[in-house]
């Protein structure tokens, strides 16, 4: 019962509390002031070393396609009739072969 009481005195006191007209104008100064530090300028630096980086990468890509060389074998054309081989007459339905 006593911790009741306590509550309800300090419940009381709490909302007799005249609130401060004046602190939401400051923290909404502070929150923006904090946007404004996080919207710093980059530096030039990394985006320059990410841009090199991505031609030097597609300049050694072409280099290394451009390099590749084929054997120097010419080709040879080997003609085989698959038909007379494995002995497809006997599945054709024509009788004329």
């Amino acid at each position: 019962m006593k911790t009741e009481h306590h509550i309800d005195e300090f419940i009381l006191h709490e909302k007799e509390t005249v609130p401060n007209p004046y602190l939401s104008t400051r923290v909404m100064a502070k929150i923006e002031g904090l946007e404004k530090v996080e919207r710093k300028k980059a530096s030039l630096w990394p985006t320059l070393a990410l841009a090199a980086s991505i031609a030097a990468v597609a300049f050694l890509g072409v280099s290394i396609g451009n390099s590749y060389v084929e054997s120097g074998t010419p080709e040879k054309i080997l003609n085989i009739n698959d038909r007379q081989i494995e002995s497809l007459g006997y599945y054709n339905l024509d009788e004329n072969e």
